[in-house]
C-alpha cells in the first residue's frame, strides 16, 4: 500500500489523507526529477516520466522527436509505405501527429470529459452512471484518425494496428518509469 500512496503524492495538487496534519504532499516536482535522473532510464521513458510526474512541458518537443524517429524506426523496420508517397511533408506531418497521440494517451490518461474521471454523470439534478470504464474512455478510432489528419477508412485498415503495436512501446516506457519512481521515492 505505500507504494499506491507514493504514486497518489504524484499527482499534481493531490491531498493527503493519511497522517495526522494532512494537506498537500511534500512530494516536489523536484523530487521527482530527481528521482528519475537517478536511474538508468531510457532518454524516451526519462522525458516520459518528467512529462506526466513532474509536469515539465519543456522536454515535450524532444520527447516528440524521439518518438516520432521510433515510429519512423519501426516503420522503416518494417517497410511500411508512407501515407503520402509522394508528398514527403505531408507524410513527416503525419508522423508528428502520430506520436503525439501516443504521447497523449499516456499522459492524459484518456480521462473521460463528460464526468471529468469519476464514473458518474452529473448534469443539475440528474445523476447516473457514466457510459466510460472507470472514469476512462479512450478515443475513437475516427477521432484518432482526424488528429492525425488521415482518412478513417485508412486508418481502420492500416495505421491503426500499427498505432496499437507501436503504443506497447511507450506503455513499456512508462512502466519503467512507474516502476523506477517507486523503488527510488
Amino acid at each position: 500500500m505505500v507504494n499506491a500512496n507514493v504514486m497518489a503524492l504524484l499527482a499534481h495538487g493531490s491531498i493527503n489523507y493519511e497522517g495526522v496534519p494532512g494537506g498537500t504532499p511534500e512530494l516536489t516536482a523536484e523530487d521527482v526529477a530527481g528521482a528519475l535522473g537517478m536511474g538508468n532510464l531510457p532518454r524516451e521513458a526519462y522525458l516520459l516520466g518528467l512529462l506526466k510526474y513532474a509536469g515539465d512541458k519543456t522536454v515535450l518537443h524532444e520527447l516528440d522527436t524521439l518518438v516520432q524517429k521510433y515510429v519512423i524506426g519501426v516503420g522503416v523496420k518494417e517497410k511500411w509505405r508512407e501515407p503520402w508517397p509522394n508528398e514527403k511533408k505531408r507524410s513527416l506531418m503525419f508522423f508528428k501527429q502520430f506520436a503525439r497521440l501516443m504521447i497523449n494517451e499516456i499522459v492524459d490518461e484518456n480521462i473521460c470529459k463528460s464526468c471529468n474521471g469519476t464514473g458518474i454523470y452529473q448534469r443539475s439534478k440528474m445523476t447516473r452512471k457514466c457510459n466510460c470504464t472507470n472514469g476512462k474512455k479512450a478515443l475513437s478510432k475516427l477521432k484518432q484518425a482526424k488528429f492525425c489528419n488521415i482518412n478513417h477508412q485508412a486508418w481502420n485498415e492500416r495505421w491503426y494496428e500499427r498505432y496499437s503495436h507501436c503504443l506497447k512501446q511507450i506503455h513499456a516506457w512508462h512502466a519503467s518509469v512507474i516502476f523506477h519512481l517507486i523503488n527510488h521515492i
